[in-house]
């Protein structure tokens, strides 16, 4: 295995999980990594953070010193332009790990010249990138047909801690657990994110029917568009008054899945592939997620016998339909999860791609 480059942009809490793999479980003198941004809850770990815009340019230089060169999320417009620079030839030793937003761009990019002349360049880029990453094959097949490119398909996926059991003795005990005041309230948590592909007005609306139910709506809104985040929370508080729950802080990761286990319904009315950790947390939980089914997160979920439920029915469903799901369910669901995309198996997949 030769020297391998990881590169990673901004604050997500997802790059706290992938520099603790790759720390963990593989020989970090082979391995180096580089975050486009700050966290300040990766301050202690070994690596490289560029905070400056011209600092993104001296990857140039580094680059040439490794073999692979792996990018987490293609966000960053100064990386676009980098990697735009570079021969072409050279972009057949990038692996693009896909995120999400980054492959669909060009659909809900504005329509301003600046946009246009920034999709033309992230086109050649990713027409010439020569190998994709990504747990959702439908996305790579969406990446050759909307970008024309010829890139290898490598499977691979980010460990979900709780999937894992890295946190037993936290979800275990049930007095660590958030408890809820009324043991009859049916919680609903909508969307992941405070961006407008969440489409929460529509959800929001739809289930005013419930509202004077015994019902609690959670809606994560601590990153994304927090001009968006205030107009959802407006119109939240105005339906529901104040069965209306906005998470607008980070949470620790611990907290935040105390949260989801209180949950009995996830409702991501999504656009795109998005919001797979909150997914797969609440089918760890053995709560019901409806999704839409004609985006690629729908065939990636059941082609590994995961039961997802249509959200496009959603408006035909009492409040006791809504949440019902048969126990059988709940344990497939989480029996495939752990059998899909456990440790092993994430070792496994990354191994071959910095092996191969």
């Amino acid at each position: 295995m030769g020297r391998i480059l990881h590169i990673l942009t901004g604050s997500s809490t997802i790059n706290i999980g992938i520099v603790e793999f790759l720390i963990q479980y593989f020989d970090k003198n082979k391995h180096k990594i580089v975050l486009l941004g700050n966290n300040n809850k990766l301050d202690k770990l070994e690596i490289t953070f560029i905070n400056k815009k011209k600092q993104v340019f001296e990857l140039r230089k580094l680059m040439k010193n490794y073999d692979k060169i792996i990018i987490h999320g293609l966000f960053s417009p100064h990386l676009v332009l980098l990697l735009y620079s570079l021969n072409p030839r050279l972009l057949k030793n990038i692996y693009w790990y896909i995120w999400g937003g980054d492959l669909y761009y060009h659909i809900f990019r504005n329509k301003s010249f600046k946009s246009y002349i920034y999709e033309f360049i992230r086109r050649r880029v990713i027409k010439n990138i020569g190998n994709i990453i990504t747990p959702v094959k439908g996305d790579y097949e969406l990446a050759k047909e909307w970008y024309k490119t010829e890139a290898k398909y490598h499977e691979a996926f980010y460990i979900n801690p709780l999937i894992n059991g890295c946190y037993d003795n936290i979800f275990y005990n049930i007095n660590n657990r958030r408890k809820k005041t009324n043991k009859n309230q049916i919680t609903i948590q909508i969307g992941n994110s405070a961006d407008p592909r969440n489409n929460h007005l529509e959800i929001l609306d739809n289930l005013s029917r419930f509202k004077n139910n015994n019902i609690e709506i959670i809606v994560p809104l601590s990153y994304g568009n927090q001009e968006y985040a205030k107009e959802i929370i407006k119109r939240g508080k105005y339906i529901y008054n104040d069965k209306f729950k906005p998470l607008t802080d980070f949470l620790p990761r611990e907290e935040y899945y105390a949260i989801l286990s209180s949950v009995d319904v996830g409702l991501f009315n999504h656009d795109r592939q998005q919001a797979l950790g909150n997914i797969f947390s609440l089918l760890y939980f053995g709560k019901k997620v409806y999704i839409k089914n004609d985006i690629t997160t729908w065939d990636f979920l059941t082609s590994k016998g995961i039961t997802v439920y249509n959200i496009y029915d959603l408006d035909k469903l009492n409040l006791e339909e809504l949440i019902y799901i048969e126990d059988s369910l709940k344990e497939k669901n989480r029996e495939n999860l752990q059998k899909e995309f456990s440790i092993e198996k994430g070792i496994e997949l990354w191994g071959k791609i910095f092996c191969s």
